[in-house]
């Protein structure tokens, strides 16, 4: 994630009660596993990451980095690990699908940033331009909403093709 500074972020979101915080070595942990589609050791999770990092032109992290995040995330209850029988390694994959982890990330973020629920801010974007929200005129928190919906569909607009994404 980077700002337009072009500096790196150190966190996509803010945690809450129950939403742990996460990182953007996290967040690229857990897109790495998912697109894997099953548990990778810390090796190869550093390997993927090495690989997804040379490929975007960033700085790498160390192998021991990479092994005392997976354990933070396993604290955390992001991911779980899973021990075979041979080879005694362990196997880290996420507990919450992608969707789940996306979903409640926006939502907190936009609880602390707005004060409200991410679905309160998905009907007022679905919402047709002419509904009224309020029978006796346009509150400053109403006008508040409806520039951060024009923002958002601004976005949509322009930002609306994905991200070509790989995993070797």
């Amino acid at each position: 994630m980077d700002t337009q500074d072009g500096k790196r972020r150190k966190y996509v979101g803010v945690g809450g009660d129950d939403v742990p915080s996460l990182g953007v070595l996290e967040g690229d942990i857990l897109r790495l596993l998912w697109d894997a589609g099953e548990g990778q050791s810390s090796v190869q999770v550093y390997d993927l990451m090495n690989s997804l990092r040379k490929s975007e032109n960033h700085e790498m992290q160390s192998p021991s980095t990479i092994a005392v995040t997976l354990s933070r995330m396993v604290e955390k209850g992001l991911l779980k690990v899973e021990r075979r029988p041979k080879g005694g390694k362990g196997y880290y994959a996420p507990t919450k699908t992608r969707a789940e982890v996306v979903a409640s990330v926006m939502d907190d973020v936009s609880k602390r940033l707005t004060g409200q629920p991410l679905g309160y801010l998905l009907t007022r974007l679905t919402a047709p331009a002419s509904a009224k929200y309020r029978v006796d005129g346009v509150s400053p928190e109403d006008e508040g909403y409806a520039m951060l919906v024009a923002e958002l569909k601004r976005k949509q607009a322009t930002d609306n093709t994905p991200v070509p994404c790989s995993v070797e």
